[in-house]
């Protein structure tokens, strides 16, 4: 009976080691969020029309860059579609509060940005080698320097954009790999 009962534990236990380690190991290495307004970074829009046709407008962003490391012993993520890693920023209720007070709709929906003239982008590594560390940026566009037609959202005024930036941080970075949720990190308690 003895021997019966430390069989069913080293079953369970090798059960429960196995499990844990097909799950992906991430961690963040390093988080950094500021405002820029850096053609290099986010691009510039061309107006195509009217007296000043040809000219550039360099948006302003709030810009989150971020190192994770996978310390796992297996790869996560891949090259072709729908395999590659993703990254989101889920605003916790100040921050999305902020966001709405100093922009005036919630910059972490992708749907406010309709009729706006600006948008959101990312970057980030699609594969993640065991032992490998990874960059990711992801930015949210909070408007131009001057209004024009085709960007009607003019950017805050800078110490309104410092509360936005001081607040950053009240979120959960999400890591999603082929649509599931693979890691969550809490930025305000664990990366400020």
């Amino acid at each position: 009976m003895k021997r019966f009962t430390i069989l069913e534990v080293v079953i369970l236990l090798s059960i429960i080691l196995s499990a844990c380690s097909s799950q992906p190991s991430l961690q963040l290495i390093n988080s950094n969020v500021s405002i820029v307004n850096d053609k290099g970074k986010l691009g510039s829009i061309i107006i195509t029309e009217g007296n000043k046709k040809g000219q550039e407008l360099v948006p302003t962003a709030l810009y989150y860059e971020f190192t994770i490391k996978n310390v796992g012993n297996k790869s996560i993520g891949g090259l072709e579609n729908n395999k590659g890693l993703e990254i989101r920023i889920v605003p916790n209720t100040k921050l999305e509060t902020t966001s709405k007070e100093v922009v005036g709709f919630n910059i972490f929906n992708p749907s406010s940005y309709v009729q706006t003239g600006v948008g959101y982008g990312f970057s980030v590594t699609s594969k993640l080698e065991s032992g490998q560390k990874g960059n990711f940026v992801l930015y949210y566009e909070l408007g131009v320097s001057e209004e024009y037609l085709q960007v009607p959202l003019k950017s805050p005024p800078t110490d309104r954009l410092k509360i936005l930036e001081n607040d950053a941080f009240d979120a959960s970075l999400v890591i999603i790999s082929e649509g599931t949720e693979i890691a969550s990190f809490d930025l305000k308690r664990n990366y400020k």
